[in-house]
């Protein structure tokens, strides 16, 4: 089931892994009893390398993205395992210890970038914060590089964008903000979960491009959470496979995808929508 990952730099060595999951376990105390909703993960993040996360809705991707960013909370939560970064286990760490954390060394890109920008300010604004906040620049500074980091997301006409508000740009425009605020400190991990997500083909392809030639050259980990397979190949160094809270599968992506051992993997494998001759067929799972 679990396949040998190799991991090897620039210099031909190996390098640590920049966080470390180890057991992590979720459970959600409801009505009808607890429910696991992560059941055992373990995984390592390196840096300038994108590990996927792979598997259906509800399998419980999200929900270990979100608790290894110390974002899983509420009464009847159950967190066990470690989430190790730094020398520190994430798990026990006080909150005052995670809000500094939390966007200098680690930031997430969430699905819904709507959600996640303030309609009632302006988006230079809003990465500009993040700057003066976990950055320590001053506003005229965090001003500038807002309006640098814009251009570096291939947004046109910087200056002009970070005086606009949220609602004046298209979801692609909006998550390309997301992506600037996410990477404005050059953190060292970055959790992107279904950072495409209602997103047509086109530009699913630009932002996946975006964010892995930004985090490859600020040598940030990236824990790239999606449900389709068919951009894991491109992007992706290693991958997990889950389903119903644990992981099937794991290894490097060309190992995983083109000769895959678990059968919940193979059947992922399968439902891939591919162009064969005039008619559109279904990857085979042997293929």
């Amino acid at each position: 089931m679990d396949r040998e990952v190799s991991v090897v730099d620039a210099a031909g060595s190996s390098p640590d892994p920049v966080m470390r999951v180890a057991g992590l376990r979720v459970t959600f105390a409801t009505d009808h009893g607890p429910v696991v909703a992560v059941d055992g993960v373990d995984l390592d993040l390196y840096p300038g390398r994108i590990h996927a996360l792979v598997g259906e809705s509800g399998s419980g991707k999200s929900v270990s993205g979100s608790t290894m960013m110390g974002l899983t909370h509420g009464p009847g939560t159950t967190i066990e395992g470690s989430v190790e970064f730094g020398g520190l286990n994430l798990l026990g760490a006080e909150e005052k210890t995670m809000r500094r954390l939390r966007g200098r060394d680690l930031s997430m890109v969430f699905q819904d970038p709507m959600r996640s920008l303030n309609p009632m300010h302006r988006v230079g604004r809003q990465i500009a914060e993040t700057l003066e906040v976990n950055a320590g620049l001053s506003r005229r500074e965090a001003a500038d590089r807002a309006v640098e980091m814009l251009a570096a997301v291939g947004i046109r006409d910087p200056k002009k964008a970070a005086r606009s508000y949220p609602h004046e740009f298209s979801g692609g425009m909006r998550q390309r903000v997301m992506i600037a605020i996410a990477l404005a400190c050059e953190p060292r991990v970055l959790v992107a979960d279904e950072p495409t997500t209602a997103l047509d083909v086109t530009i699913q392809a630009q932002i996946l491009t975006l964010i892995a030639e930004m985090a490859r050259s600020m040598n940030t980990a990236v824990l790239l959470i999606t449900h389709d397979l068919g951009v894991v190949g491109k992007y992706a160094d290693t991958v997990s496979v889950m389903n119903r809270g644990k992981i099937l599968e794991y290894g490097n992506c060309a190992a995983v995808l083109q000769n895959p051992q678990d059968p919940y993997t193979k059947r992922l494998m399968a439902a891939i929508p591919r162009l064969r001759g005039p008619k559109r067929k279904f990857l085979s799972a042997s293929t």
